[in-house]
């Protein structure tokens, strides 16, 4: 044998004992990175950028996000509210509600308390429409509301549309009800009102 083919052979057993080593050397594992993201217990904040002065919170035990959709779901808010600079509006729960890619929320149920009006505002999705709010127009649109509280009686709408301040609303369609029972206090003579 030639010492050049002696040097091929040489080469050629030398690149097959490395290819060999390769081959059964432990290798890392790879990682792959699901449809979706796990939390629990979080806290998400939130600022959308169609109401860039408000700020909204959420404790949830159980969080998921999907990185396909870009949509976040919380389920059993705990706590949630709105605050605009210093000041909170309403604090809000709901069962299991989605931020949705343009940084709208959806969800079937949603319980709102209007903290400077002591009230309670009950949401509800119906006919597989969801209560949606709409940061860009600042809105809650719900197929179905109830509003009450201590002072105040009650008031029950369906397509609602009501501003983040519950000062502006536009209720009602075809066929929709709307209906509001006030309670009153009697006042006595002595306050100058009659019997």
């Amino acid at each position: 044998m030639t010492p050049l083919a002696r040097w091929a052979v040489v080469g050629f057993a030398a690149v097959v004992a490395l290819l060999l080593a390769l081959a059964l050397a432990p290798q890392e594992a790879v990682v792959e990175v699901g449809d979706e993201v796990h939390l629990s217990g979080v806290t998400v904040a939130l600022y959308p950028a169609a109401d860039p002065d408000a700020r909204w919170r959420f404790e949830a035990p159980d969080v998921t996000y999907d990185p396909g959709s870009r949509e976040t779901t919380l389920r059993r808010i705990e706590d949630g509210a709105r605050r605009v600079g210093s000041r909170t509006d309403f604090t809000l729960t709901s069962d299991e509600m989605t931020i949705q890619r343009d940084d709208d929320l959806r969800g079937e149920r949603m319980d709102v308390h209007l903290i400077e009006d002591d009230l309670d505002v009950a949401m509800r999705g119906a006919d597989r429409r969801q209560v949606v709010v709409d940061h860009a127009e600042g809105v809650f649109e719900v197929p179905r509301i109830r509003i009450f509280g201590e002072d105040f009686g009650e008031s029950r709408y369906e397509e609602m549309r009501v501003t983040f301040d519950f000062t502006s609303f536009e209720a009602g369609g075809p066929d929709t009800i709307g209906y509001s029972e006030l309670e009153l206090e009697e006042r006595s003579p002595a306050s100058g009102g009659s019997p």
